[in-house]
Formats: C-alpha cells, structure tokens, sequence
C-alpha cells in the first residue's frame, strides 16, 4: 500500500504497463489472454479493461480481498489519478484510497 512517488505508462497493442519507483511492473491485459501466474511480486499480470476513457481492473490483494482500480486522467491532463476500491474483513467494509500524480509539463528545448 506505499504509493509510488512516480509511474511511467506505456501501451504496446492490448497491454498497458505500468512501471514505479519502487521497481514493480503491473502489465495490464485489455484482451481478454490467459495471465501468467508470477511468483515475483516485483511483476504482475492483471486482467483489465477500457470504460470510455478510463483503465479499469478487478483484482485480489494477497489476502484475497477484492479490489477494483481504476486510471484515469484530470479534465485539464495534469494529474493521474489511481483510485482503489477495496472490500475487506469480516464486515467486507468498502475502503475508496486515491492517488493522485502529477504530470510534469515537459521543458522547452
């Protein structure tokens, strides 16, 4: 749950990446494909999809709980915004944690 400071995106075909500061790789599949199970935690394969604008995922957390996140950017393009929808404990109580990143305007050459 320690938030990135930053995150790099990038999309080849039905893959978006997601790449951090803290060295994790979050490839998320839109297509549909079978996952490949990691044992590595520093990559994960997610099942995920495109709501208009927004990238969208349904996942488990290592304790099993469900979790959805969703990407999206600011009206203005910004800021990134990750929020995390999570259900957990014996109350599966619903927790709403939103990041929010800053993209940094690009330097004039």
């Amino acid at each position: 749950m320690t938030p990135a400071k930053k995150v790099t995106f990038s999309m080849t075909g039905a893959e978006v990446d997601l790449v951090d500061d803290h060295d994790r790789k979050r490839a998320f599949m839109t297509d549909g494909r079978k996952l490949q199970k990691s044992k590595d935690e520093s990559y994960q394969e997610i099942a995920a999809k495109f709501e208009g604008n927004r990238l969208v995922s349904d996942e488990k957390d290592p304790r099993g709980n469900k979790m959805s996140r969703t990407f999206e950017l600011s009206e203005d393009g910004r800021q990134l915004y990750e929020t995390l929808h999570m259900t957990a404990g014996r109350d599966n109580t619903t927790r709403v944690i939103r990041y929010v990143y800053d993209i940094p305007i690009p330097s004039p050459k």
